[in-house]
């Protein structure tokens, strides 16, 4: 608000100075004209703040061609071999950074002081308004009339309490001595007030006050008003002197009544003393009186003036033209007024933001969050309100940006872009610079291949799909997936930035055939192994005491990087700084047990610190190196809980020192909010969660979270702790407290049949990914060669047995083969699987 009226203040301005130069510069001095110049200002002042920016002037102008911006300072995010059904638990370390302590300081919103400042004086500048309107009127009705007035159209009364003539609306008040007055002195009275009267001033000079009511910050407001009132006594003056001729005489009583007379706020009176010396001089040295303007001429100078306004309220837009339509054999689109801003911009490492065009309309897009359509302004600014934040982003319409900010609750980001998407696609010639091997993950590889004039791409252990061409090096699969190649400063595509609702975005650098060939044989070694360690459950030799010198040596901040991989060194190395953080708040190791072997091939372990516990994954490799580690902080002793809204206060600022990794899975069926609350009642670190979709951070315990619906709107607030670590949002149980609802003790109607589906699908090879939420699907596919291989060696199904049902909701199973068992947790609703875990889950 207090932008909005500042811009219409500078406006404003801006036209009165259009105005007054226009009337200097035709040397104009008839009052009458000055007045009514002076009045559409006025008028256009008020209506300054509806009517701005809807005047717009579009010009075309051709966009200049710049070659492609590279984000070289996109750090990658390697995402390591997904362990744990939720895909927000496989992070790499940096998600085990403890979150920042409140500040204790003040905080002063600038803007909610600059609004109370601003509301204060204008309530106080209203308020003084309102009741001398109120005190006057009141004064005007108690008044008597005089009768045998008939020279004027007004209601002329007899006032006690006025010691001069004064005007308040079309009623004009006289003092009692009025009819002891001579007869000359009568008439000039009558006349000047009649002016008043018959030219309205009263009420325009009620506009003028309350226009300085709203823009008092203005100093043109606070001008405009004295101007008037000025203009309207010089007009009022000539008509008293025309009537009774003599302006010495009429001079004199000037001067009577400003000695005389104390008007009220709302009155307006025949001579107030600040102005009588001024009037005086003009009336004695005026050779002639102005002539009248009739309304005709009226209209001409608001027609005159017209122009100014809408100069002074309007804007000025810019769009590139549409380029004639080429031949349909070219296979070319035409570029659209759109093209400016279809691009993707990188976030961080694993958010992308995408802005891309279907038909008419354009639409933005950030990592795991649902497309919106974007409002373009003609200024050159975009922007799309979603329930959970307002972004706004601008691009240079003469140009494509290489970055852009976006503002998110009050945060700037910086987003630098990867890719270019252009409509036209990709001719099957330039295929061949996309063609080659990309390393993904450690133990992973994403590998290009050209087939004529398709591309597909095949990511270790999952089957080819192919891409469909989006622009110039963007490419997109299985609807919502994309891949984005970047370049280097050679123009050579270097990486391949492959962005998933699920998995975020993945940064893979690009290798040769060697590198490729040993991460798919370390692939298929680890594919041979992962069974029979699966079946035994027994740890691989070493992996206990790795885990705890690599503890001690993060705590101490000199971690051994000879005994990692490259791709775990280089991961390690970029987050030390947040893991030794993480590792001093937890304190001193009292004990690491063993708690299985993941599907993955994974050593997990569970660790109890001084101030908490923790989850380990590690992955050893051949020469007894660390592959991969995952971490996952588990808090402490503390149990947290589920507030109610209306406990909002009571919980702000209770964060505690251990770190905690908490779930949410939504089953609202519909989009909700997850906020962080801080110790000021700020909703901070907004997300969205999809329904049948998990989110996942690290915080930590009593650190409360705000879940809210998609308008905004609290639901419940999760304070972390052993009892909330993973929690279900839905709407039969928002608010119960953990331990107190009673928890399901009988398995889901189908679960046991849908989880047989399931197996046998992943025995097979072939699931039925129709029957999964987007997040099972993607996960089935990532885990497809482990779990197949190890159900390979199990063998037949002979048996499935209930033991219980977990915090988030889903079934515990125990399957029997012919050679070995395993457990299973599967989560169904409306016949579709909305989780899925093999393996030890703790």
């Amino acid at each position: 608000m207090i932008a909005t009226l500042a811009e219409a203040a500078l406006r404003s301005l801006v036209l009165g100075g259009v105005v007054w130069f226009g009337l200097c510069l035709f040397r104009v001095r008839n009052p009458h004209v000055h007045m009514t110049a002076w009045i559409v200002v006025l008028l256009a002042s008020l209506a300054m703040p509806f009517v701005m920016h809807w005047p717009t002037l579009t010009i075309t102008r051709l966009p200049l061609p710049l070659p492609m911006s590279l984000a070289d300072d996109l750090a990658p995010a390697d995402i390591s071999m997904l362990e744990m059904p939720q895909p927000s638990l496989a992070v790499p370390p940096a998600a085990a950074v403890i979150a920042p302590p409140a500040r204790s300081g003040l905080s002063i919103n600038w803007w909610l002081v600059a609004t109370l400042v601003y509301a204060g004086v204008a309530g106080l500048l209203l308020l003084r308004l309102a009741i001398g309107l109120c005190l006057t009127w009141r004064l005007a009705r108690a008044a008597q009339p005089v009768g045998g007035v008939n020279m004027i159209a007004a209601d002329v009364r007899i006032s006690r309490d006025v010691g001069g003539p004064v005007t308040f609306g079309s009623t004009i008040l006289v003092p009692p001595q009025f009819a002891a007055w001579d007869a000359k002195k009568r008439l000039a009275v009558l006349a000047h007030e009649g002016a008043h009267v018959a030219n309205w001033d009263f009420y325009i000079l009620l506009l003028a006050s309350l226009n300085r009511a709203v823009f008092w910050f203005s100093p043109f407001s606070w001008w405009q008003l004295a101007r008037l009132a000025e203009l309207a006594e010089i007009i009022s003056d000539a008509e008293a002197i025309e009537v009774i001729d003599d302006r010495l005489s009429y001079a004199e009583i000037l001067l009577d009544f400003a000695s005389t007379v104390k008007p009220r706020p709302m009155e307006l009176a025949m001579a107030r003393a600040s102005t009588v010396r001024a009037r005086i001089e003009r009336i004695i040295a005026a050779a002639a009186m102005p002539v009248a303007v009739g309304w005709r001429k009226r209209l001409w100078i608001a027609a005159g003036i017209l122009p100014a306004v809408i100069v002074s309220a309007g804007m000025i837009a810019y769009r590139s033209p549409d380029p004639a339509p080429v031949a349909a054999e070219t296979g070319e689109v035409p570029a659209q007024h759109y093209r400016p801003f279809v691009n993707f911009y990188a976030m961080g490492p694993a958010s992308v933001f995408a802005i891309f065009r279907e038909g008419d309309e354009l639409y933005g897009q950030i990592t795991g969050q649902r497309k919106l359509r974007l409002s373009v302004a003609a200024d050159g600014t975009a922007s799309y309100a979603a329930s959970f934040a307002e972004i706004t982003f601008a691009v240079e319409a003469e140009r494509r940006s290489s970055e852009l900010m976006l503002r998110m609750n009050g945060r700037d980001i910086r987003a630098v872009r990867v890719a270019e998407m252009p409509a036209s696609p990709t001719d099957s010639v330039s295929l061949d610079q996309y063609v080659g091997w990309y390393r993904i993950a450690p133990n992973r590889v994403l590998t290009v291949r050209r087939d004529g004039d398709r591309l597909w791409l095949n990511e270790t252990g999952q089957g080819a799909m192919q891409v469909l061409a989006e622009g110039t090096d963007a490419f997109s699969f299985r609807g919502d997936h994309l891949v984005i190649f970047l370049r280097d400063e050679q123009t050579k595509v270097s990486r391949v930035l492959v962005q998933s609702a699920v998995f975020g975005a993945r940064l893979a650098s690009r290798v040769d055939a060697a590198v490729a060939q040993a991460v798919e044989a370390e692939f298929a070694r680890r594919l041979a192994e992962v069974p029979d360690r699966f079946r035994d459950q027994v740890p691989a030799a070493g992996s206990k005491e790795m885990i705890l010198r690599g503890i001690e040596e993060l705590r101490g901040g000199t971690p051994s990087y000879e005994r990692m991989s490259a791709p775990l060194a280089a991961k390690i190395h970029r987050y030390l700084n947040e893991m030794r953080a993480t590792f001093q708040a937890l304190g001193a190791v009292e004990s690491l047990f063993f708690r299985g072997v993941g599907p993955g091939g994974y050593d997990i372990y569970g660790a109890k610190f001084e101030n908490g516990t923790a989850e380990f994954r590690l992955l050893l490799e051949p020469d007894g190196k660390a592959g991969d580690v995952i971490f996952r902080a588990d808090g402490n002793d503390e149990l947290g809980g589920i507030v109610p809204c209306a406990e909002e206060a009571n919980v702000r600022g209770r964060a505690g020192t251990s770190p905690i990794r908490i779930l949410v899975y939504n089953e609202m069926g519909e989009d909700i909010q997850v906020f962080n609350l801080d110790v000021d009642g700020n909703h901070k670190a907004q997300s969205v969660v999809w329904p049948n979709a998990t989110w996942a951070a690290t915080t930590t315990v009593n650190n409360p979270w705000v879940i809210a619906d998609r308008s905004g709107r609290c639901l419940e607030i999760l304070v972390p702790g052993r009892q909330t670590r993973f929690h279900n949002v839905e709407a039969s149980n928002l608010g119960a407290r953990p331990g107190r609802a009673a928890r399901r003790a009988v398995p889901i109607a189908n679960g046991e049949e849908m989880l047989r589906r399931y197996i046998d699908g992943i025995g097979k090879g072939q699931p039925d990914y129709e029957l999964m939420t987007p997040e099972v699907a993607d996960i089935t596919r990532r885990q497809l060669p482990f779990d197949q291989a190890i159900l390979a060696r199990l063998g037949a199904l002979r048996a499935v047995s209930f033991r219980g049902v977990t915090a988030l909701d889903s079934d515990i199973y125990v399957a029997q083969f012919a050679n070995g068992s395993a457990e299973w947790r599967i989560g169904v609703r409306n016949g579709t699987i909305t989780k899925i875990a093999l393996g030890p889950n703790f």
